[in-house]
């Protein structure tokens, strides 16, 4: 069996997710990838990915695999995966991977960056990607808060379920707020509002995590919310009932692997 690693990009704006839903929910963006690579190979394809991106959520490096009996050029397959996928989806790039390669359990650290735009500076092109935020924000107010959350830390408190989770602990390894390079932009309106970037690498996330991480970093720079009162979220020592940022604004950025072997 050949193990195909996906790398897919995709605005997740029509869809559900990335997880697969029972059609009648709408569609996902792991069913339209399913349906195409069936009908490439002429066979039923099960595909897993690195993260379950939620509903409008969007990604730049969302990594998948699947297996086949049928071998097919491997150089070959992301250019006829395209032929069959809409516009909104496209393969980046496949490769033969180890047969104990998997997208998810193979994972050292994913990367997510969530992109806000503040007061005036605001763009009609942005709405699809970014969190129109009427005010300005004390940034350096917020970069403080965010140190907190840096390194090992029971993470419970900025998660929206908790049945089906044991472990609530995850690593920080790097957390900044930023206004990215216009160079670097990944759409053109970054050039006309220039937005701001809470940008996150952990070696997990839990449900909702960087959308609620977020949201109250973003409470601290309106100044709804004290950086004293942003550590008692992670203490457990305050609660207060902020919604997680919007989807929109969240993009998968990066996924990295200790050893992610390919079969040469």
């Amino acid at each position: 069996m050949d193990n195909i690693k996906l790398i897919l990009q995709y605005d997740g704006g029509a869809y559900v997710g990335w997880q697969r839903q029972p059609r009648r929910c709408g569609m996902s963006v792991q069913q339209r990838v399913e349906d195409a690579l069936s009908e490439l190979y002429g066979e039923t394809i099960a595909v897993n990915g690195a993260g379950r991106t939620d509903s409008g959520v969007h990604a730049y490096a969302q990594v998948a695999n699947y297996l086949s009996a049928r071998p097919l050029p491997v150089q070959r397959i992301a250019p006829a995966l395209n032929r069959l996928l809409p516009a909104d989806i496209r393969a980046v790039s496949a490769e033969l991977m180890a047969e104990d390669f998997h997208p998810r359990f193979s994972a050292h650290r994913k990367t997510y960056r969530y992109l806000l735009e503040r007061g005036r500076r605001v763009s009609a092109f942005g709405t699809g990607y970014s969190w129109q935020v009427a005010q300005e924000l004390d940034v350096a107010a917020m970069r403080r808060a965010a140190e907190l959350l840096r390194g090992e830390h029971d993470f419970r408190h900025f998660t929206l379920t908790k049945a089906s989770v044991s472990n609530y602990v995850r690593n920080i390894s790097a957390i900044s707020i930023y206004e990215p390079p216009a160079e670097q932009g990944f759409f053109p309106w970054q050039q006309l509002c220039r937005p701001l970037a809470v940008e996150v690498t952990a070696n997990g996330f839990l449900y909702k995590m960087m959308r609620i991480i977020s949201a109250r970093l973003t409470a601290v720079g309106s100044g709804e919310l004290s950086e004293q009162q942003f550590a008692g979220f992670l203490t457990g020592e305050y609660w207060r009932n902020i919604p997680p940022a919007p989807p929109q604004g969240l993009m998968l950025m990066n996924v990295e692997y200790f050893s992610a072997k390919n079969a040469g």
